[in-house]
């Protein structure tokens, strides 16, 4: 079997360089030089001032296009598909769009679904995840991919907080809805993070042998505490995942921030975990 060439262009020095993929490497189309850059357990990303509209940024936490390409062109080949069950703005499916993958985004909240509709031609489901993931199982839909980033509980319901503050200054969302279907309403902590893991074990499902599941979230300050979402959640995950590990999304342009000074250390946070499984 011959391996796969491909043609890159080196911008610095004009010099034409023929690389290949390895014909044993059915997980994704990169070459190894690539697939080991991935593997990085950190990346910086702080979006294109090109990927942010007002209309986008309208949502109070949408993300980058660009992040999201990184991880479906290793987790992917082109023409497969992705799914997003908690799309918001549709940053998911243009990232699909961009890669020349198929894809299908499920999101709660009409007036940001319609956003992501006008961003794609993939097909958004507008309705809750629950629902919409049971959907596509009816369907029979299969994915090699799912990556999503779910409310991280109810870290907008915090009045206090500055960013929430400047979004106000701003007229920006506070929050994702009043709906009661929303996962940022859900006040009990364990309650949530039961539902949470019922979507993630229902898109178990829908994803083919071998195929991956990365969720974007971030551990919040409750009351005197920080609340470990990202690693309660990995525990839980897998009980059906085998767990592959992270990948730390930092953001460097974020502003810091006083918190418990002159008292208690309370961290700026700064950074996500993109939780990687795999489908046993």
């Amino acid at each position: 079997m011959k391996a796969n060439k491909r043609i890159i262009q080196k911008t610095l020095t004009g010099k034409v360089i023929e690389e290949q993929v390895d014909p044993r490497n059915q997980l994704n189309d990169l070459t190894g030089k690539e697939w080991i850059q991935f593997t990085r357990s950190w990346f910086i990303d702080d979006g294109k001032p090109s990927e942010i509209t007002r209309e986008i940024d309208l949502h109070p936490a949408s993300f980058p296009p660009s992040m999201i390409e990184g991880f479906i062109k290793f987790f992917t080949k082109k023409g497969e598909a992705v799914l997003d069950p908690f799309l918001g703005t549709g940053s998911t499916l243009v990232a699909c769009d961009n890669t020349g993958r198929k894809g299908v985004g499920i999101e709660l909240v009409e007036k940001y679904a319609k956003t992501a509709m006008a961003r794609t031609r993939l097909r958004v489901i507008i309705g809750d995840a629950r629902k919409g993931v049971k959907k596509l199982i009816e369907e029979g839909e299969k994915f090699k991919l799912c990556i999503t980033s779910p409310p991280y509980w109810n870290i907008l319901r915090k009045e206090k907080d500055y960013t929430q503050q400047e979004r106000k200054n701003k007229g920006l969302d506070l929050r994702y809805s009043d709906l009661p279907e929303d996962f940022g309403n859900i006040n009990d902590y364990e309650t949530y993070m039961q539902e949470l893991c019922n979507v993630f074990f229902d898109v178990y499902e829908l994803l083919v042998p071998g195929g991956h599941l990365v969720v974007i979230v971030q551990n919040i300050r409750e009351l005197d505490e920080t609340v470990p979402i990202a690693f309660d959640l990995a525990f839980r995950l897998k009980k059906k995942y085998a767990y592959q590990g992270d990948k730390i999304w930092l953001q460097s342009q974020k502003t810091l921030r006083p918190y418990g000074y002159p008292y208690a250390f309370v961290s700026n946070v700064h950074h996500h975990y993109c939780l990687i499984f795999k489908k046993k």
